[in-house]
């Protein structure tokens, strides 16, 4: 029981760590201008929260100051397994950057419209005859996603350009 206990405590305290990182990165946007650039660099990553881009943007950052990316800026992101879906390999020695991963839970009811009637279903519990299933977020885990440069292999993929 104590390992469980163990990798619950070092799991609340990388969260607890990169909430640290956050709040820092939402700190220093104190202009306009600053807001700006965020909003436009968020922008480029749609599929991310803001509060994951924000803490993309902070870490590549200090990778680009210690020199282990070459750009200023990351391009494309993505989780190690999705790197290796693509033909590529994170390169040795390269830290990822960590996020907030979403920890969803299944939830069954027969009546929906009744808040306090939704109860969580287990793992491989199967709903019911008649009930709804939806999914929700119930936490977060921290995860690792790669840029591109930190990345080598296949080239990536390019997307078609619109023609008119």
């Amino acid at each position: 029981m104590a390992s469980n206990e163990d990798a619950r405590a070092a799991r609340e305290a990388k969260l607890d760590e990169l909430h640290e990182k956050l709040t820092g990165a939402v700190e220093s946007l104190v202009s306009g201008d600053d807001w700006r650039q965020a909003l436009a660099f968020a922008a480029r990553f749609r599929s991310r929260s803001f509060n994951n881009t924000m803490l993309i943007w902070v870490q590549h950052e200090a990778a680009f100051e210690a020199g282990r990316v070459p750009e200023p800026f990351p391009t494309l992101v993505a989780g190690y397994r999705q790197w290796q879906g693509l033909g590529r390999q994170v390169m040795k020695g390269q830290p990822g950057y960590m996020i907030f991963a979403p920890v969803t839970g299944r939830f069954a009811t027969a009546t929906p419209a009744d808040a306090g009637s939704w109860r969580r279903l287990g793992p491989r519990e199967t709903p019911k005859a008649g009930e709804v299933v939806r999914s929700r977020m119930v936490g977060a885990r921290p995860a690792y996603v790669w840029d591109a440069s930190q990345t080598d292999g296949e080239p990536l993929p390019v997307p078609p350009a619109p023609t008119l």
